[in-house]
């Protein structure tokens, strides 16, 4: 039996808390910080608490499972990255797209349509968050995406926040990928929820939408092809490789070194949007 801690009240955490309820020889119990029993932790409460909730576990090695953002600033994720690799602990991005059937069926169909020139993702729902902005809220999703895609870091970005002023609730920003576009859009503003990435290559395109009932379609040659993919939950495949990892069953599927490319292009982001748009360099350490 694998006994897990959940930190988190919210909708979600509770939405967590029932999909661990579905997998077999798990038990969870709710917490607030450090003290009890547990084989890990499930970070899942406000964006900006994620970090400060996270670090009394990561420091004493224990695995933990972060929501994203895993951070609200560039700096509390190095802080994060820096204590988890002087404790050899595990630290799991929860980035729910990259254990999405539909997305992995996406990622997996991309050689299809030729190198990719271009690519685009529209975000949208009507629930504004007052603990951070649209753009760690919802662009961890595509970007989580990005590295599938691209196969190359971003390199420069730009952003302008189209409503929302500093805090944007509304952004478009391009991401720049040797010379390859990524084009955003975020919104917490849309009575319609969306979330969809189309790739464009020189052979054709290729759509992965969460929204829609058939959520991978390949064109190519003035032909769309529906794709087929697996249709579990990614939230129950994700938690599951969580478990997986506590049990020595696997390697850390989503390790936090993965997500720092993540966490740098949504800082150039945001910068970019509070400099009205001037581009912003991804600078990487030596």
């Amino acid at each position: 039996m694998v006994t897990l801690g959940l930190i988190g009240r919210g909708a979600w955490a509770r939405i967590i808390g029932a999909t661990l309820d579905s997998l077999p020889e798990v038990r969870w119990v709710p917490l607030n910080g450090p003290g009890a029993s547990v084989d890990g932790v499930i970070i899942a409460n406000r964006s900006k608490d994620h970090v400060s909730s996270a670090l009394p576990f990561v420091e004493a090695g224990m695995p933990c499972f972060i929501e994203k953002p895993l951070a609200t600033c560039l700096e509390d994720f190095l802080r994060l990255k820096a204590a988890a690799g002087a404790a050899a602990g595990h630290v799991f991005a929860g980035h729910l797209h990259r254990f999405n059937p539909a997305a992995e069926a996406f990622c997996a169909a991309l050689p299809e349509i030729g190198p990719i020139q271009s690519a685009t993702a529209l975000c949208a729902n009507g629930k504004p968050r007052d603990d951070t902005s649209v753009i760690w809220d919802w662009l961890p999703h595509p970007l989580s995406l990005a590295a599938r895609i691209f196969a190359a870091p971003a390199e420069r970005a730009t952003a302008r926040s189209l409503e929302g002023g500093a805090r944007p609730l509304r952004v478009a920003a391009q991401l720049s990928y040797e010379g390859r576009p990524f084009d955003l859009e975020a919104s917490w503003l849309s009575p319609d929820p969306a979330f969809r990435i189309t790739a464009a290559g020189t052979r054709g395109r290729l759509i992965f939408d969460d929204k829609a009932t058939q959520k991978v379609t390949l064109i190519r040659d003035g032909k769309s092809v529906a794709l087929s993919y697996d249709p579990e939950l990614p939230l129950t495949r994700e938690l599951r490789a969580f478990v997986e990892l506590i049990r020595g069953v696997r390697d850390n599927p989503s390790p936090v070194e993965e997500a720092e490319e993540v966490l740098r292009s949504l800082d150039a982001i945001e910068r970019s949007a509070a400099a009205d748009g001037a581009p912003v360099a991804i600078n990487w350490p030596d």
